[in-house]
């Protein structure tokens, strides 16, 4: 339990006077609380069995479920196989605006501040095939755990950057959709969050309102006319909140969404003005503070401000020819299904659909490009040495003979400790798999194995039960 005194009394007095006394009383003894545990099933990856006993659904996401106690999500192997993503319920409700936004059409969307990915993967659980997604984080830090939690999730047309907004706004009416969760005081995570209850102030939140309206002026540049913004944050002040909304519209002319969903599952309106937002609470909610406000760009939009150009990215001096490695070319063509394009940054081959590359070559020069599409292999002398991403993709075309591990052994694999395979095992490179989904590659020698699981993603200090 959290103790009341360590919710800052300068807060309580903010929230009461912005939301109201009754709904914020709700709110902070809601706070005092346990969070509840939840869990997001990955739709790429169909699973059938059962991950936890007894969970309950997600009353606003098809593929949420809450779960009845927290158990050691690590010690499942399925949540490194990308098979779910342990996630609040409250940020669930990116699948179910996303699936409204994209009507069933491929559509080009970017996620400006997705680290550590969760509403990333929520949006991908609800594109149509041929969608493309940019991902972009400016810590790098959280860039590199955005980029391995995208690896597990498996989406193949997908690039990962680690920029500053204001350098991907040249992407001027590039997407058809663009989510802004931005950085806020995080009032909505003071029962989870130490930092998030001992680092608030009303300083710190005219900070983020003006840090998030930076943000906002850079994504809205890269809407296509018709597109749509999803703007959200994890805090309850109206600051952040509705005063930002307001300015979304009257500053720039966008036409604010209403998703129909307040009202329902306990999900609140807005508390201010009159753009229709979702409000998220402790006490209301099942889960933890999230404000949404959607809008839409007109499709008209007479936008006279200048832009700098979009400088395309030149064709990469690495590139693959098929005349000069045939037999690799083929080879990495052969481990995947579908039509990509094979690419060679540095020895390490990427695979790229149309949308893909195009989503590349649109991408400013200069940008810090951390991931994209699909890696296949590394090339060694004349040999090349799958992946990791590989596996993880659901693009993968399933090349090599598969171990299926125990839960131990499992563990053991992913922990990066040395593995017995059955003796019956064919040389070379071997997928092993947990309950039928894949966990990474290891080398059969014949007499030992060599475990090829990135050492930075390893379990530490693992623990199994005999």
């Amino acid at each position: 339990m959290i103790a009341d005194k360590f919710i800052p009394d300068d807060f309580r007095t903010k929230i009461k006077a912005e939301i109201g006394t009754e709904m914020a009383n709700k709110v902070l003894a809601a706070l005092s609380e346990e969070p509840e545990s939840s869990v997001r099933l990955n739709s790429h990856k169909p699973y059938d069995g059962m991950l936890y006993p007894d969970m309950e659904p997600v009353g606003w996401c098809a593929s949420g479920y809450y779960l009845q106690a927290r158990p050691s999500f690590t010690q499942n192997p399925l949540l490194h196989a990308g098979i779910f993503y342990v996630q609040d319920a409250s940020s669930m409700i990116y699948e179910s605006i996303t699936a409204t936004l994209s009507d069933g059409k491929p559509v080009k969307v970017c996620d400006l501040c997705a680290a550590p990915g969760g509403k990333t993967t929520a949006i991908l659980n609800a594109l149509p095939a041929g969608s493309v997604m940019l991902a972009n984080e400016f810590s790098a830090s959280r860039a590199n755990i955005l980029k391995e939690n995208l690896s597990k999730y498996g989406y193949p047309e997908i690039i990962v950057t680690n920029s500053p907004t204001d350098r991907l706004a040249p992407m001027k009416g590039w997407f058809d959709i663009v989510a802004v969760d931005a950085p806020c005081s995080g009032e909505g995570m003071m029962r989870k969050d130490e930092t998030a209850r001992t680092q608030w102030s009303e300083g710190l939140v005219r900070q983020c309102a003006n840090l998030q309206k930076e943000i906002l002026s850079n994504a809205i540049e890269m809407i296509a006319p018709g597109g749509y913004l999803i703007y959200s944050t994890c805090t309850f002040n109206t600051t952040e909140d509705e005063d930002n909304a307001g300015w979304i519209a009257s500053e720039f002319g966008l036409i604010p969404v209403d998703t129909g969903l307040a009202g329902h599952n306990g999900i609140q309106k807005q508390v201010k003005g009159d753009v229709p937002c979702l409000r998220f609470m402790p006490g209301f909610t099942r889960g933890e503070g999230l404000f949404v406000a959607v809008f839409k760009k007109p499709d008209n939009n007479d936008d006279s401000r200048s832009y700098r150009k979009v400088t395309k990215r030149g064709k990469d001096k690495n590139e693959v020819k098929e005349k000069k490695a045939p037999d690799i070319m083929n080879k990495a063509k052969s481990w995947i299904n579908g039509e990509y394009k094979i690419l060679n940054h540095d020895g390490h081959l990427l695979a790229l659909t149309q949308a893909t590359e195009n989503l590349l070559d649109a991408i400013p020069k200069g940008i810090k490009i951390i991931a994209a599409g699909i890696e296949i292999g590394e090339i060694k002398g004349k040999d090349l040495i799958p992946s990791h991403k590989l596996a993880m993709s659901v693009a993968m075309n399933h090349p090599f003979p598969e171990t299926e591990l125990t839960q131990k052994d499992a563990l053991r694999y992913l922990a990066k400790e040395a593995i017995v395979l059955p003796p019956d095992t064919p040389k070379g490179y071997v997928t092993v798999t947990y309950e039928g989904h894949p966990l990474g590659f290891v080398k059969n020698l014949g007499n030992r194995s060599n475990n090829l699981y990135p050492i930075e993603y390893r379990i530490r200090n693992l623990k199994i039960k005999d």
